[in-house]
């Protein structure tokens, strides 16, 4: 796969992302999230992923997942 192709792929899961906050008020399959449950990216990446969505829902969501107060 390209970096070209990976950032558009990346755009669009930001697109979707954000349209579902905002009609259901709960995150659903947020990429970041499953990454870092499978062992994909580590605790670090995450929260660089949290930190670029600042104060969204979408941000402190993740920061929670890494701190661990989300737990499955």
């Amino acid at each position: 796969m390209t970096i070209k192709k990976t950032k558009r792929i990346a755009a669009d899961f930001s697109s979707l992302k954000t349209l579902s906050f905002r009609r259901s008020g709960n995150c659903e399959s947020a990429p970041e999230e499953i990454a870092f449950i499978n062992g994909f990216i580590g605790k670090e990446k995450l929260l660089e992923s949290a930190a670029a969505y600042g104060k969204s829902p979408y941000g402190e969501h993740l920061r929670a997942v890494a701190e661990g107060k989300i737990k499955y």
